[in-house]
């Protein structure tokens, strides 16, 4: 195989999976000279996903300006322990909340 192709390799893998219905790349921003492509997380396959996304906005190549872990959003769960306490006849309740930060990385590109 030679260097060009495979250079191209992982580009023609990431499209057979985009075609396929695997995308997890998609825009979030999309400009005359640029955009940004947002994955959930900055994985090599879910990267070269974004990149594919970038290449078809910008044929002609493109420069990656900014790369950043953006929130999104919150995820709370709230958790309930009860108890009775037979010496005192009374019922005791708990309450336990937990917050997760929804993320997703995002690049930022101009397009040459």
């Amino acid at each position: 195989m030679t260097a060009a192709r495979a250079a191209r390799a992982p580009s023609a893998a990431a499209a057979v999976l985009l075609l396929a219905g695997c995308a997890t790349a998609r825009f979030v921003l999309v400009e005359p000279g640029g955009g940004a492509v947002a994955i959930p997380r900055n994985t090599p396959q879910n990267r070269e996903q974004g990149l594919v996304l970038i290449a078809r906005q910008c044929p002609r190549g493109f420069d990656i300006v900014r790369e950043e872990e953006v929130v999104t959003g919150a995820t709370v769960r709230r958790e309930y322990d009860t108890e009775l306490d037979r010496a005192f006849d009374e019922v005791r309740t708990r309450e336990r909340e937990r917050v997760r930060r929804d993320v997703e990385w995002r690049i930022t590109f101009t397009c040459r």
